[in-house]
């Protein structure tokens, strides 16, 4: 009997890792081809010179954390359509999207203005002159294009939550090209347009949102499947179902939004620590940040295939799917930490012929590779509790792990000799392994509670 049981527990992780795999592998491709759009601005932009780099560095590092929380917030419409399409209410699902447009376009309205007012806080933060020019007028051309990325944002998650998730993987490709080919055009000039050296990077940026937007958006309006949806019709707006889009978008776009801003704080903190520090700190950071799409691109399959169970009110499928992503989430970290380990010296070398960068890189990326295990569990749970949509308490779970634990934890490791002798850049790290590791512990505790609650 127990053998038996083994061997079905066993068939039912393969059928489910199968069918998550192949949901999540064009997510992952599609973050791949949208995290080296940054990457080709970075390189294109030091090619003009060290004031443009540091004026993209910049508008890039104030965007960012601003796109996670914009990216959680409209991520509210994958759990709610997967629902939806579990529960056969498909006929509730182009509300669903039409609010979710909405809700995108004023945040993105909103945001792009408030890029065009960076100038105060630019200067609080004591940035020169010359890099503050190159950074405002990034930003101005990329918030031209948040309205059309927060509206991507939501047609992506609509059809992942449908399980087609092969249009955001191609769009994303395209993305990169036509971000080059832009980048040329801007940076350089031609066809009219003035050269404006690395702040064209943002303009090049803030068109290929829209491209991207209107790509989508075409494919959408053209394939029957989504036609029979009715999703163009003309939208009847209620405030209620905004205020459940907000209700449970917000505590994402918090919590992705905390996740982005902690690595920001402590980078600044390694700034405080020498060139060396802070470039080895930047490059096993770039590696980790790469590998993490990984488990991201997971958690949003769980997402997709945990909520159409529950809508399906089926308890055992839904939790089938949650440990199945856990552990093929646990069984991929250990390859990639094998990987890491193994391979991260030619890593670092990709990155830096600096010697003295290339050994402090390597040592941090040892405890980068130990935290993959606990961001492995801890981003699979919180793509199986969005599943659920329960979001409000994973971010306060996640508040005390990273901001009551881990934050504090770096500080006294990293720059003081409270508990040991100063670590620096180390410390930090340790603090993100143990961070990591007592979110990945509440969000396990978490998920056992919510599969006992009533569907």
């Amino acid at each position: 009997m127990e053998i038996k049981h083994a061997s079905g527990r066993s068939r039912i992780f393969f059928v489910e890792s199968s069918a998550l795999l192949r949901l999540a592998i064009p997510v992952w491709i599609g973050q791949l081809a949208f995290s080296a759009a940054g990457f080709v601005d970075t390189l294109m932009s030091g090619r003009v010179g060290a004031v443009d780099l540091a004026g993209v560095a910049m508008g890039a590092s104030t965007w960012v954390p601003v796109l996670f929380g914009l990216n959680g917030l409209l991520l509210a419409v994958s759990p709610m359509v997967a629902q939806l399409v579990g529960a056969g209410r498909k006929s509730e699902i182009v509300d669903v999207v039409h609010h979710g447009l909405l809700l995108a376009f004023i945040m993105g309205i909103i945001i792009g203005l408030l890029l065009q007012c960076m100038q105060p806080v630019l200067r609080f933060m004591g940035a020169p002159a010359d890099v503050i020019a190159v950074t405002l007028l990034y930003l101005k051309g990329l918030g031209l294009g948040v309205p059309a990325m927060a509206g991507y944002l939501v047609f992506k998650s609509f059809s992942e939550a449908m399980g087609d998730t092969r249009p955001q993987m191609l769009i994303s490709i395209v993305g990169l090209f036509c971000n080059v080919a832009l980048n040329f055009l801007f940076i350089y000039g031609g066809f009219g347009i003035p050269a404006m050296g690395g702040a064209g990077c943002g303009w090049a940026s803030g068109l290929t949102f829209w491209i991207m937007f209107l790509a989508m958006g075409i494919y959408l309006g053209r394939a029957r499947f989504y036609r029979s949806l009715g999703w163009l019709r003309r939208p009847r707006f209620r405030g209620r179902l905004l205020k459940d889009i907000l209700r449970l978008g917000g505590p994402i776009g918090l919590t992705l939004f905390m996740e982005a801003s902690i690595f920001g704080c402590i980078t600044l903190f390694i700034g405080g620590l020498g060139a060396i520090a802070v470039a080895g700190h930047q490059v096993a950071m770039n590696i980790s940040g790469l590998i993490y799409t990984i488990p991201l691109s997971l958690a949003t399959a769980v997402t997709v295939r945990v909520g159409q169970a529950v809508g399906r009110k089926s308890i055992r499928d839904a939790m089938a799917t949650a440990w199945s992503g856990m552990g093929l989430a646990f069984l991929i970290a250990g390859i990639t930490l094998t990987c890491t380990l193994v391979f991260r010296y030619w890593l670092v070398a990709l990155y830096t012929p600096d010697g003295a960068v290339q050994a402090m890189a390597a040592g941090l990326l040892v405890l980068g590779a130990l935290y993959q295990l606990s961001d492995a569990v801890m981003t699979a749970s919180l793509g199986a509790l969005r599943g659920f949509k329960d979001t409000a308490v994973p971010m306060r779970l996640t508040f005390v792990a990273y901001w009551g634990v881990a934050m504090p934890l770096g500080y006294m490791l990293g720059m003081t000799d409270i508990f040991l002798p100063r670590m620096g850049a180390a410390g930090f790290w340790i603090s993100l392994i143990t961070g990591l590791t007592l979110a990945a512990c509440f969000l396990l505790l978490r998920l056992l509670r919510v599969q006992k609650k009533p569907l």
